[in-house]
């Protein structure tokens, strides 16, 4: 399918720190009007090392909610909380959770593991204070898009590998999951479908102190062992040099035994989360998430179905 016409060069032009975040605090006005929710409440997050803001957006209903903790994309380098008002609002709604957005540390001021340690922290102190936030401790999951699904993935593999918190569910929108940038994806969409090979590896320049860092598995889940696993739906977009990483470690995370839901949205490009939360656009996506998200965070204390297989379903 021929590529999103509406996709923009959101990095386009060199990257340089200061560009690309005034380019994605520009990129959060295509977002148009917000829509509303019940409340919304900021607050600082308490961790060992920092006290990363979050925004707390609550669907209509009665607690205590489900909660989809959000890691915003960006590179590692950009994106806040404002940027990502307007998706954190459609995707409370959609979900009927309280999506809670982290406003992790950024690099490159803040290099590998720095912005991981906040997004594990955040999680674990929202686990350990859900009662007072109006959230069900037993239904937190875990969500984030391209930068940010790496750190969603990275942050199930540390929540597993040091004993929680519990993490019931995962979405991973067009994550990037390996440093090497070496897929075939990459080499199809180097160039001219928004999000190019070259920023991608510029962005990894910046969240990496050395370049072996690569090679640990919270940098690039790809290469980490993959058991014991949250569910997942991993969503990639047609045209996008990130696709590959998400579809392998979808592929990965089925063949570990992990039920996996995975969707290529045809004709997309990266970024496309955003773009899909302004008013008028295709609604598939938020609709597909709060399906998904809606099925495992209902069912407090029930049995996860089979594992199944990472079979591609291509949205037309």
């Amino acid at each position: 399918m021929p590529a999103d016409p509406q996709a923009g060069a959101l990095l386009a032009g060199g990257p340089t720190v200061a560009a690309v975040r005034a380019a994605t605090r520009a990129y959060a006005d295509l977002h148009g009007e917000v829509v509303p929710v019940a409340r919304v409440r900021d607050l600082h997050l308490p961790g060992p090392a920092s006290a990363p803001a979050a925004r707390l957006h609550y669907p209509a209903g009665e607690p205590p909610f489900p909660c989809l903790v959000h890691f915003h994309g960006g590179g590692w380098v950009s994106g806040d909380l404002d940027t990502y008002d307007a998706p954190s609002r459609r995707l409370a709604n959609a979900t009927g959770c309280v999506v809670v957005t982290v406003d992790y540390r950024k690099a490159p001021e803040h290099k590998f593991p720095a912005p991981l340690d906040d997004c594990h922290a955040a999680v674990s102190w929202i686990a350990a204070h859900a009662a007072e936030l109006d959230i069900d401790a037993g239904r937190i999951g875990v969500s984030g898009d391209s930068a940010g699904g790496n750190l969603a993935a990275a942050t199930c593999l540390r929540a597993r590998d040091t004993g929680g918190p519990a993490i019931r569910f995962q979405v991973l929108i067009y994550p990037a999951t390996d440093a090497a940038c070496a897929t075939s994806s990459y080499d199809r969409y180097a160039e001219g479908y928004g999000l190019e090979r070259r920023t991608m590896r510029w962005n990894w320049e910046q969240y990496l102190a050395h370049p072996d860092d690569g090679d640990h598995p919270y940098a690039s889940p790809l290469r980490a062992e993959l058991g014991g696993l949250p569910p997942a739906l991993v969503v990639s977009a047609e045209h996008d040099p990130l696709r590959d990483d998400g579809e392998l470690y979808a592929q990965r995370l089925a063949a570990a035994g992990t039920p996996v839901k995975l969707t290529r949205y045809a004709g997309k490009t990266h970024a496309f989360y955003l773009r899909e939360a302004a008013p008028g656009h295709n609604a598939e996506l938020y609709e597909e998430i709060g399906r998904e998200t809606r099925a495992y965070l209902a069912r407090r204390n029930r049995g996860l179905p089979a594992p199944g297989s990472a079979v591609i379903d291509e949205t037309e």
